[in-house]
């Protein structure tokens, strides 16, 4: 249901209530105590009284808000329990934009008796009392048959039979970030003296739509940064291949030219045989992409899939073993962090370590989960890896995001990777 905007100086209800002034008053109003377990009273056409006791109204709305990875739907819970629970008749959610000057409608709620209209979803600062919403995070109350002078009463909610309605702003310490907005198909079932109960309601829900907020940004930075990893892994992967492919091939070139041509059949047959595993590498990654990982879980189950991939598809012996029989359960970040710096160890062994068998260890230590990848390959020494080589790097910046670290050693016998991690149980 369109509305317009929320109270400032004399926002009022069934013709002439002044929604008003501070949330101090409200607690004068209150007696002192804005959420003393005072009961309040509601009704529905048709005379049936309801009781509901403020506390449990609360511990609903905020039950509501209960975390999901999606959070619109979160937002449509959050509105059909305001309705339920406030008796309204249709409720919308509207976050402030970016621009501080318009909301955005998140998730709206009509009761099936009323229906649902087609309506524009951005109400601007600019339209009727939304300022002082804004500016002041005072309700907005409404009277749809004797309206506030400033109020813009959308033809369609008349049309639908709406009476009266009420905008809580969704107010924080650092401002107002939205409001819930309550629809009624009867004059206001709140007084002056429930005022104050409403603001409270909106600084709970506000709190909480503004950590919902935050916990998107920061998945969104996560995203971003793990989508940097990536590439940046993939380019560490096949860059150097595909560049060592056109040397191949400019020799063979230079063979042909040179009349050489057991040379250029021998550099051919180099070209495709490194065709041949940057496909397969390729492939590796694709699989090791797609692989599902939701939710915490133990490391084990993740490193023996990882390991049997890799064992089938290149054919190179792999021992895993595990110390003792305690659970390594890590979250679902940290799983998808770990299951990318295994993988890249291993590509490691397929790319520069030459070995015949690889070694996977995972035990517990000191609250923390080892993993322990050794290979018997040619070695290396880390102090003279090329500085345009990411690998190791991404692998210590992936650790690091989860609380983790990486160390290697590396010599003549091979090159052994431990891997910790913070686990959960």
């Amino acid at each position: 249901m369109p509305h317009d905007g929320a109270a400032g100086q004399a926002a009022r209800a069934a013709g002439g209530v002044r929604a008003g002034g501070s949330a101090e008053g409200a607690k004068r109003r209150d007696g002192g105590l804005m959420l003393q377990p005072r009961r309040w009273k509601g009704f529905r056409e048709g005379g049936a009284d309801m009781h509901r006791d403020r506390f449990e109204v609360l511990a609903a709305l905020c039950g509501s808000v209960e975390w999901a990875a999606d959070p619109d739907l979160v937002y449509r819970r959050m509105v059909r329990t305001a309705a339920c629970q406030l008796e309204a008749d249709s409720a919308h959610l509207h976050l402030l934009e970016f621009d501080g000057y318009s909301f955005m409608q998140c998730a709206a709620y009509y009761d099936a008796v009323v229906g649902e209209p087609d309506e524009n979803t951005v109400v601007t600062s600019d339209l009727g009392r939304m300022a002082s919403l804004i500016d002041a995070a005072d309700l907005i109350v409404m009277d749809y048959l004797h309206p506030h002078d400033q109020d813009v009463i959308p033809p369609q909610a008349l049309e639908l039979g709406f009476k009266s309605g009420v905008s809580i702003p969704l107010d924080t310490p650092s401002g107002v970030v939205g409001m819930l907005t309550l629809g009624y198909a009867r004059p206001l079932p709140w007084d002056e003296g429930d005022f104050g109960f409403l603001l409270a309601i909106g600084k709970a829900l506000g709190v909480l739509v503004q950590r919902i907020q935050m916990s998107k940004k920061d998945l969104e930075l996560q995203m971003l940064r793990e989508r940097k990893r990536l590439s940046s892994e993939i380019h560490d992967t096949v860059s150097q291949m595909v560049s060592a492919l056109a040397i191949r091939a400019d020799i063979a070139a230079a063979c042909l030219d040179e009349g050489d041509g057991e040379g250029a059949a021998r550099e051919v047959d180099a070209v495709a045989g490194q065709a041949r595993q940057i496909t397969k590498i390729l492939r590796q990654e694709m699989l090791s992409l797609r692989a599902p990982i939701e939710g915490e879980g133990d490391l084990e189950e993740d490193i023996v899939g990882i390991l049997q991939r890799f064992e089938a598809q290149w054919g190179c012996e792999v021992v895993f073993s595990k110390e003792g029989d305690a659970a390594t359960v890590v979250s679902e970040y940290a799983r998808l962090q770990l299951a990318r710096i295994v993988n890249e160890c291993l590509q490691n062994v397929v790319r520069h370590a030459r070995a015949s068998s690889v070694k996977v260890t995972l035990r517990r230590e000191n609250g923390s989960a080892a993993l322990v990848v050794a290979d018997d390959g040619v070695g290396f020494d880390p102090s003279k890896v090329a500085p345009e080589r990411l690998g190791i790097r991404i692998m210590r910046e992936r650790a690091a995001s989860i609380g983790g670290s990486v160390s290697l050693d590396s010599g003549e016998g091979g090159t052994s990777v431990t891997i910790k991690a913070p686990i959960m149980a």
